[in-house]
């Protein structure tokens, strides 16, 4: 399913695809605001590339402490996701453990 079609505002499977667009798709055609977390997001990551000299210039320049920033988001995120990974391993192995005491018993 295309993020389009995917009205869940809490959807992590479509979220970067939502936050790039600016907004949430609704199913009666209209277009749902971003949370404020989202439109922050949204922003920094339209800040990393900003223009030079005229509007029609094809130059531009990259804005180095917005891409740091963003890096830095990004471990964060990274860093959390992992640590969840690791938790749900553990409990997968706890799980795993329980169940071969129940089929003993």
């Amino acid at each position: 399913m295309s993020w389009e079609y995917c009205f869940n505002d809490k959807c992590n499977d479509h979220q970067l695809e939502k936050v790039d667009a600016a907004y949430y798709p609704r199913q009666v055609g209209e277009k749902g605001m971003l949370s404020r977390t989202d439109r922050r997001e949204h922003k920094k990551s339209r800040a990393v590339g900003t223009r030079l000299g005229r509007e029609g210039s094809e130059k531009t320049i990259l804005d180095v402490e917005a891409l740091e920033r963003t890096i830095s988001d990004l471990r964060r995120q990274l860093d959390c996701a992992t640590q969840i990974i690791v938790t749900k391993d553990n409990d997968l192995v706890k799980l795993d453990k329980e169940k071969v005491i129940l089929q003993q018993a």
